[in-house]
């Protein structure tokens, strides 16, 4: 009886020791990989142009590198576009790119932040877009709105973002389908 109480215990402190290793591992690889510094992803990078939708053939192509990030737009001849330079009061990016159609008052911002975009889930809801360049964007809506909020590209880079600024309908719509033409690549020297 007693050597089979030590094999019984043995085999427990065996259990539990393989159990804590499993943990530590789990806790050691989600606290690495859900760090916002961090993108384990690999990526064939596409050197290709970025691909219009067919109604934006006619389109302006965009190019604007900052900090060693290449940001590539097709923008339709009928949508205007404004750098925005960066300021004592705007200080929270590095660049911005408005984006108006007739009335400068409703227009979209692309923000290439300092800092990882970030949003509050209070009444928020969102879907997955797929970028004409087979990359994922999300689309975020706020508390049962059609028109989007916010469009970001966090499986790409997590510091750029498009901010709606009273786009609503048509305009609104039209803008997710000239963002999809984006191509963000981070330009190796």
């Amino acid at each position: 009886m007693n050597k089979n109480k030590k094999i019984i215990i043995g085999i427990l402190i065996v259990l539990i020791i393989a159990i804590g290793i499993v943990v530590t591992y789990k806790i050691i690889e989600n606290s690495v990989t859900n760090r916002a510094d961090f993108n384990f992803t690999v990526e064939n990078i596409n050197t290709s142009p970025v691909e219009t939708v067919d109604n934006q053939k006619d389109g302006k192509n965009y190019y604007k590198e900052i900090d060693n990030i290449k940001l590539e737009l097709n923008i339709p001849n009928n949508w205007n576009y404004e750098e925005i330079t960066q300021n004592e009061e705007n200080d929270f990016y590095k660049y911005a790119l408005k984006l108006y159609k007739n009335n400068e008052d409703q227009y979209a911002m692309l923000y290439f932040y300092n800092d990882p975009f970030g949003v509050c889930g209070t009444g928020r809801t969102s879907k997955n877009i797929i970028l004409n360049n087979g990359k994922e964007a999300t689309v975020g809506y706020y508390d049962g709105n059609k028109n989007w909020a916010d469009i970001s590209f966090y499986n790409t880079n997590k510091n750029i973002a498009v901010m709606n600024y009273g786009l609503i309908d048509e305009d609104a719509d039209e803008v997710i389908q000239f963002i999809k033409t984006i191509n963000i690549t981070e330009n190796n020297m």
